[in-house]
């Protein structure tokens, strides 16, 4: 039985999910609606509610600075956290059999509190993530993995060499070559992507800009309720949402 998220989002999921994807990947968006889902329309729709833009202007920061913030990557499509990156389906395995084992897979699974989050520093990226440590996503991470290993593909080369690194452990290697990712099961840590990559100055300012627009949504923190199919055509264009799924029955 579908759940109550999959039937809203079925009428306006129709047209992508008669698409033909090359990949697909699982993430958490924020519920609609939501604080987190507005600040993420303003955010990646460059603050046209204003909000960001006075604090941004209250850090010191013209609307010229503001417009040069790097965006997360293009391929990917609006406020997300990764629970599983971009894969590819084994030969014989289609669109329609991911959705159900995804609905399935859901359904059984209880909501997650993230805790309260503060902005930080991922690489040379600003993300959102949580202030305490988080073995309950952690865990869900790593059977969003499980649970879909047998439909997904080999990684391709392309795959591995995109995230590869010379700062990569050898379990982190190991992790590489068998799913594509070296951040997965134990490596796997939650956050919630704000920009592209930026010098420690930029960062820092921009930080300071977006604290007094945040400060609320990280002292109560976020709940996980569901999670969302994606999908792309081989990293040429922009993920798009298939659909969002509820956790619980």
């Amino acid at each position: 039985m579908l759940n109550c998220a999959h039937l809203e989002n079925d009428r306006k999921d129709v047209a992508t999910s008669r698409s033909s994807f090359a990949r697909y990947a699982i993430f958490y968006t924020p519920q609609p609606g939501s604080a987190l889902a507005a600040f993420g329309r303003s955010w990646f729709g460059r603050a046209n509610d204003g909000a960001t833009l006075q604090a941004f202007s209250d850090s010191g920061l013209s609307g010229t600075g503001f417009a040069k913030v790097p965006q997360v990557p293009g391929r990917y499509t609006g406020l997300h956290a990764q629970f599983r990156a971009p894969f590819a389906l084994r030969d014989g395995i289609g669109l329609e059999a991911l959705k159900q084992r995804l609905i399935s897979f859901a359904t059984r699974r209880k909501t997650a509190e993230t805790g309260p989050l503060t902005l930080a520093r991922e690489g040379r990226s600003l993300v959102l993530r949580p202030v305490e440590p988080t073995p309950t996503l952690e865990w869900l991470a790593a059977q969003c993995v499980a649970a879909f290993e047998d439909l997904a593909a080999a990684p391709s080369e392309a795959e591995r060499a995109a995230h590869a690194s010379p700062n990569l452990t050898d379990y982190q290697r190991l992790l590489l070559e068998s799913f594509g990712d070296p951040h997965v099961l134990s490596e796997y840590r939650f956050y919630i992507t704000l920009t592209g990559p930026l010098d420690k100055t930029h960062l820092e300012r921009v930080s300071q800009a977006l604290w007094p627009v945040l400060e609320e949504i990280c002292n109560t923190g976020v709940t996980i309720d569901g999670l969302s199919l994606f999908g792309d055509s081989g990293g040429r264009t922009p993920m798009r949402m298939i659909g969002r799924y509820r956790l619980g029955a």
